[in-house]
């Protein structure tokens, strides 16, 4: 629920170079176990609307911390900046 800078680069790059879009994840099972999917998120980037493929693959990110918490590793003060310069 708070905002948060992220990266438009992928979706810029996907229209730029009409190049499909895919969300990849890697989830692990037990120790030494993991799964990996793949999900097209638009094979015709430059039909979506601005910003559409940025905000699904925020969604998919998202889901997925809340299905596997303990999963979600960061590394960096996530939100340091705020849109009110705070």
């Amino acid at each position: 629920g708070r905002d948060t800078l992220v990266f438009t680069g992928p979706e810029r790059l996907s229209k730029e170079y009409d190049i499909p879009v895919v969300m990849g994840r890697i989830i692990r099972e037990k120790r030494g176990r993991y799964s990996v999917e793949f999900e097209v998120l638009t094979m015709d980037p430059r039909s979506t609307a601005e910003g559409e493929i940025t905000v699904r693959s925020n969604r998919d990110v998202e889901a997925l911390i809340r299905k596997y918490p303990e999963q979600w590793l960061w590394s960096h003060k996530r939100w340091k900046h705020t849109r009110n310069g705070e």
